[in-house]
């Protein structure tokens, strides 16, 4: 077996106790500037350095889905562990916030395969 092969396995290994918490959101109205400097640049780098948060991918929605959707915005990170107790990390750690986000609605689900 070569390192290659182990690297991989150990990879399809870990990979099966990784979840994802998926989080719609939008701008508060007309500051949506501040609002993406803020998530991508400050917030979504801050979760990133919980325990357990592997990675993360932003999305901005890019054309309305046959009318109004209710989110521009959606972040899915990859957790270790349950995506469940990485929300409550998320939810009790004290990161930091924003005005220019609208928190009148929003989603943060866990999700798992």
């Amino acid at each position: 077996m070569t390192d290659t092969d182990t690297t991989d396995a150990d990879t399809v290994s870990s990979a099966t106790n990784r979840e994802a918490l998926i989080t719609l959101i939008n701008s508060a109205p007309g500051r949506d500037a501040e609002f993406k400097e803020w998530y991508w640049g400050t917030h979504v780098q801050e979760v990133l350095a919980l325990p357990g948060f592997i990675s993360a991918r932003t999305l901005r929605l890019t054309e309305e889905p046959g009318g109004p959707a209710p989110f521009r915005y959606a972040t899915i990170y990859e957790v270790e562990g349950t995506a469940s107790d990485a929300r409550n990390l998320m939810f009790g750690s004290g990161l930091s916030t924003s005005d220019a986000m609208d928190i009148t609605a929003m989603i943060v689900a866990p999700f798992t395969a």
